[in-house]
């Protein structure tokens, strides 16, 4: 009878297979030409590089943190090639699956190895990780600080907080979510009475306010939160629209249908036994608001080259067929999310301030639900082992479709 492999011996192997898939989608993509909006990042980096140190303030929304970074580890080898700028993309996608790691070690062993794996081949990731764009940098320090956070460390955390923020703005957001995921267990402890352990909670809180503050300040020097004043009326400070988080519940119907069906079945069993009836209102409401206020409105939204969400997004503006299948499927992931397990009590808080996070964006991306779908994955309770194998088989296949399109220019996210 043959003997199945240990589970040390599947962790190496699972690990050996998944070394293999980076080393082979860095061989895939270095030699690819610009691709998107690496025509600005690029070309910016490449300055710095050659001691031009020039902003191109006209295109910029991110402070020029990542560029700097990437120059600053690019200098010492003399390399300025697209090639070269992903390889470094590729050394922050391998941070994002080394921390993810350690967080699920911490939270849920059980599947630390799986939910890295997944995170790999999450379709946004394998896609973006590879390009020359801010969002996966900045993830690694945001994921950093998560970590950082759950093992207690949170000056540490505000520290990487601020790298993340110094590529991407908009991270500003997480540092309430990082305070409030923090100070939990000592609000929990105190029967939600706050004032009573108020030196605890100040203690916890203000290496993240100082974060607010800093972002603040900067706001404020700038003028806008976009680093270029001539991009801050496409991407306009401190306005709420709803098209990302529609499409960031449409993406979850995608990605987790076994998860939004679990979530479905934890809440009609809920009905079943009397309570919770209240929740099945919520998909009507989605329904409601997406039918009221959605719509596909920013210039940038429109088509432009072969973009494949736009052209998703101009059939749904435009077809009354695509438009309610849409929306449905943003109503039955609203039920799905709402019912998911997560392994710590205060992992829900990731749903909310993930709204408000892709809600502050007026153009609707696919790469902006990216930290939201990463800290699901990072702060959940996983299904069962054959949905998750399933799901992970399934992202394999469509990541590497993905990949190949993207990097062959056939289409562009």
């Amino acid at each position: 009878m043959t003997q199945l492999p240990s589970p040390e011996h599947r962790s190496i192997l699972g690990g050996f297979a998944l070394a293999l898939a980076w080393l082979a989608m860095l061989l895939y993509a270095m030699p690819a030409p610009l691709i998107g909006d690496e025509a600005v990042h690029a070309p910016q980096i490449q300055l710095f590089l050659h001691g031009d140190f020039r902003v191109f303030d006209e295109w910029l929304t991110n402070v020029p943190g990542y560029h700097w970074l990437v120059t600053a580890l690019l200098w010492p080898i003399g390399v300025d090639a697209i090639g070269w700028i992903r390889a470094v993309g590729g050394l922050f996608v391998l941070a994002c699956l080394l921390v993810m790691y350690r967080i699920r070690q911490r939270l849920h062993p059980e599947d630390a190895l799986r939910s890295t794996a997944q995170l790999f081949f999450l379709p946004v990731l394998l896609v973006y990780g590879w390009l020359a764009y801010t969002d996966v940098p900045a993830l690694a320090f945001l994921l950093g600080a998560l970590l950082a956070t759950i093992l207690g460390r949170h000056k540490l955390s505000a520290v990487l907080l601020l790298g993340s923020m110094a590529m991407r703005q908009n991270q500003v957001l997480w540092a309430a979510f990082l305070a409030l995921y923090a100070a939990w267990p000592v609000l929990a402890a105190s029967g939600w009475q706050s004032w009573r352990q108020w030196r605890k909670l100040a203690v916890i809180g203000w290496p993240y306010l100082a974060c607010v503050a800093v972002f603040l300040g900067y706001w404020f020097w700038n003028g806008s939160i976009s680093y270029s004043s001539a991009q801050a009326k496409a991407h306009p400070d401190l306005s709420w629209h709803v098209g990302n988080p529609f499409f960031l519940m449409v993406l979850a119907a995608m990605l987790f249908p076994f998860h939004m069906a679990a979530g479905w079945g934890r809440a009609i069993r809920r009905l079943r036994s009397g309570q919770g009836w209240l929740w099945l209102l919520v998909p009507l409401v989605v329904l409601f608001v997406y039918g009221w206020q959605f719509q596909v409105d920013h210039p940038y939204n429109r088509p432009m080259g072969v973009s494949l969400r736009n052209q998703w997004l101009q059939l749904v503006a435009t077809d009354a067929w695509v438009r309610w299948g849409f929306g449905l499927a943003a109503a039955w992931a609203s039920v799905g999310l709402l019912f998911a397990r997560y392994v710590v009590p205060q992992g829900w808080l990731w749903l909310p301030f993930s709204l408000l996070f892709v809600g502050a964006s007026w153009m609707i991306e696919t790469r902006y639900t990216l930290v939201p779908f990463v800290l699901f994955l990072a702060l959940r309770r996983p299904e069962a082992a054959w949905a998750e194998r399933v799901t992970l088989a399934g992202w394999i296949v469509l990541s590497g479709w993905l990949a190949w399109n993207v990097f062959d220019l056939n289409f562009m996210l």
